[in-house]
């Protein structure tokens, strides 16, 4: 049986307030590379150096320096030295002159040597060096000094991005996302009506991998704590269920299968419980299950829509999308003692909530008097709201892991694309569609140590 779209749209019409959310063309699935779209001067001045390559050919692995040129400068938070700019090369501590460093203005440098061990097996240094405290005449210590063996050649991205992890930690004092991934939704045309599939790729859109696939749209992605599941909502034979697919192995176990409306999932932060929007009882209201029993608790109650949970980060309350006061705006609910607030009241729409990891900021969906949509934060604190990104055609905002970048739903050359801004404006990217669209990213946790 085709699905009925029609009826379809109007289910997700009821649960997201939004048109934008919708979004069911024909695409094809798969992201491009970052795109810099614009941003404010500021950042770090750092210079990143080829590294060199000894007893190998430089075309058997990537050029870290360009992974980590890239994941430093998509931050917003460094403005790394173009690599045609660069007039010295050094590969170590001993070899930098630091005199030069220091005229161009450069605070940091990042060094290097790949040496070739083994057929397709490599040992990496990789020294960052603090450019503006080094004095003439004085021994230098490096920031970091590592060293990793046996690395494969593919993997050589990832090492990459771990290496920027810790750059950006060591100056910035932030764990860095570059080593984390997005989920996504993505639609191609097969002739037939077109397949929606769930998608997960790094966060920069390399390596992208398909975890499901359906005739029938899939909205509403979101990872669980640990980054080994992700539940969905899928509306396979015109009927919504949320389902949780488990990254590594694919298998898909189906959660919530209720009469009427599913969807929304939500992980609380020790993984246990999802929160979830369900009708089963009349209009769409919040609930929580163990996962361990299945157990349902009812939230929300009255007779507003209640869609979008989001566990705050201690897991002691949600936020969540209500137009209980006529329009869509953001509530918390206590978890212990059930009491419920309003948060949002600047603008006419408020939606898709988020909460920075320290609690402090609100990242919404906003739309002002002047109708258009937009990625906001709101300070909870202080009471502020800043406007990130001036299109009018945004959606789905979710937060890096680290709280510091929004990535989002946006439109660019008439398509669908994910695009990203940093939380303090500086920096805007773009994640297009190799030949189409993608929407609904979900930006994964921190791996765990293992």
């Amino acid at each position: 049986m085709r699905c009925n779209m029609k009826f379809i749209k109007s289910l997700i019409l009821t649960l997201t307030f939004t048109l934008l959310c919708t979004g069911f063309s024909n695409t094809y699935a798969g992201l491009m590379n970052i795109v810099i779209d614009g941003g404010q001067s500021g950042g770090i001045p750092i210079a990143v150096v080829p590294f060199s390559v000894e007893g190998g050919d430089k075309n058997e692995v990537l050029n870290l320096a360009d992974i980590i040129h890239t994941d430093l400068r998509s931050s917003g938070q460094f403005s790394p030295v173009p690599f045609q700019n660069l007039r010295q090369s050094p590969h170590q501590l001993s070899q930098v002159q630091f005199p030069y460093w220091q005229s161009e203005q450069v605070a940091d440098l990042v060094v290097g040597r790949i040496r070739k061990t083994a057929q397709g097996r490599f040992t990496v240094n990789f020294e960052l060096l603090d450019v503006v405290r080094q004095k003439v005449g004085t021994p230098s210590l490096p920031l970091l000094s590592m060293q990793f063996d046996n690395i494969a050649a593919q993997d050589f991205r990832s090492l990459g991005h771990h290496i920027s992890d810790l750059i950006f930690e060591k100056i910035i004092g932030v764990r860095g996302f570059f080593s984390t991934r997005i989920a996504y939704i993505s639609v191609s045309d097969n002739g037939r009506g077109g397949s929606r599939s769930l998608e997960i790729a790094d966060y920069d859109g390399h390596n992208p991998r398909v975890l499901y696939r359906s005739n029938y749209p899939i909205m509403s992605p979101t990872w669980s704590p640990d980054g080994k599941k992700i539940a969905f909502v899928s509306f396979e034979k015109e009927r919504s269920s949320i389902n949780v697919v488990d990254v590594n192995s694919g298998r898909v176990e189906v959660i919530s299968r209720y009469a009427g409306i599913n969807s929304a999932p939500a992980w609380s932060p020790d993984g246990r419980t999802l929160a979830l929007v369900l009708s089963k009882d009349g209009g769409p209201k919040i609930y929580t299950m163990n996962l361990a029993s299945k157990q349902l608790s009812r939230l929300t109650a009255g007779t507003g829509i209640d869609t979008e949970p989001c566990f705050a980060p201690d897991g002691r309350s949600i936020v969540f999308t209500s137009d209980r006061g006529g329009k869509p705006q953001i509530y918390r609910v206590n978890l212990s003692s059930g009491k419920t607030e309003r948060l949002t009241f600047v603008g006419n729409y408020n939606a898709k909530p988020s909460l920075t990891p320290d609690g402090k900021n609100l990242v919404t969906l906003h739309r002002g008097e002047e109708g258009l949509f937009s990625i906001a934060v709101h300070s909870l604190n202080q009471g502020g709201l800043r406007i990130l990104t001036q299109t009018g055609l945004n959606d789905s905002p979710t937060l890096a892991p680290n709280g510091m970048m929004v990535i989002y739903g946006a439109q660019a050359g008439g398509k669908k694309v994910l695009g990203a801004v940093s939380l303090d404006g500086r920096l805007k990217i773009r994640l297009p569609g190799r030949e189409g669209e993608v929407q609904e990213p979900a930006w994964s946790p921190f791996a765990q140590a293992k």
